[in-house]
């Protein structure tokens, strides 16, 4: 009954965030950031169609990308820029898609807002480290130019409140539908493996490797779990703090292991045919730095959690 109880809270909670999020991103609040993204593009000494993209990016990450190609193919920016751009480009991407519109309202929910709301903002951190290495670089290796000579135009069509309202509550239900069933029957496996000893025999099995990072072998459990979708990582992890399995700590780490883990997944099914199409023989390499940057920037937090924490 217990389990019974926590699904239905879990869920309706899950519910709600995922709603209100939609909601704030379909409002185009992010518009008003606009007066903060010109002076940092500004100080990046990025081409004016770079920073364009950039801040396009934060309203679509698949439409700030399609934007950079463009500008690519037409020759106003070089193959230099435009992987910078990528690169500086993961945070507003992680702010507006990965984060705030699904991740962490789910991740606040079954992680708590504890081991959620940390988790959230080293995800943050890490994306922030990335694009910020990509600024240094830029501001130091190119001259110094004017970024913007007019205030920026993002075409974006103009709804009312009831359709922003509809196409949020519709974006809801396509994102509760793959994440609820998931959510539900990991949580649910992760119980059966506990009642039948499975989870003994996985934790001995996985425990050398494992115990490097001070995490039991039935962390790796959640990782594969991760391997299937995000959702799924964070029910079986909330499944084992609520068995007693692992501490805030090693939570933590495991969920960073497992977002190293999607993050290699995304790269190789969804960006690097994108990036191949969009780019050319550039989107190799465009994917090959971005990720590594990305894999550089994971490792750093993991060794500030396991050192720091």
């Amino acid at each position: 009954m217990n389990i019974v109880i926590y699904l239905v809270t879990a869920a309706t909670l899950i519910t709600l965030g995922v709603i209100i999020a939609n909601l704030m991103l379909e409002s185009n609040v992010i518009r008003k950031l606009s007066p903060l993204i010109k002076p940092f593009c500004r100080a990046s000494n990025l081409p004016k169609e770079c920073a364009f993209s950039l801040f396009a990016s934060f309203f679509n990450p698949t439409t700030g990308q399609s934007t950079l190609a463009g500008f690519y193919r037409e020759g106003k920016i070089g193959d230099r820029e435009t992987i910078l751009t990528v690169v500086m480009c993961t945070f507003p991407i992680v702010i507006g898609e990965s984060l705030l519109r699904v991740q962490a309202p789910i991740a606040l929910v079954l992680l708590g807002p504890y081991i959620g709301g940390i988790y959230i903002c080293l995800n943050l951190f890490s994306a922030f480290l990335q694009s910020s290495a990509a600024f240094v670089y830029s501001r130091l290796r190119f001259p110094v130019r004017r970024c913007f000579d007019t205030e920026i135009q993002v075409n974006l069509t103009e709804t009312s409140r009831d359709q922003k309202l509809k196409t949020a509550l519709k974006k809801t239900v396509t994102t509760l539908k793959k994440i609820i069933p998931i959510m539900v029957v990991s949580f649910l496996i992760v119980d059966l493996l506990f009642a039948l000893g499975v989870m003994d025999y996985i934790s001995s099995f996985f425990f050398p490797v494992l115990n490097l990072l001070d995490l039991p072998g039935a962390c790796i459990t959640a990782l594969i779990a991760d391997l299937a979708h995000f959702s799924a990582g964070y029910a079986t992890v909330a499944a084992l703090m609520a068995k007693g399995v692992i501490n805030a700590k090693q939570a933590i780490i495991t969920l960073l292991i497992g977002s190293m883990l999607i993050t290699t997944l995304v790269y190789l099914k969804i960006s690097l045919p994108m990036y191949i199409s969009l780019f050319g023989r550039l989107g190799v390499k465009m994917v090959v730095i971005n990720y590594l940057c990305s894999i550089v920037a994971k490792v750093f937090v993991i060794a500030l959690v396991v050192t720091f924490m």
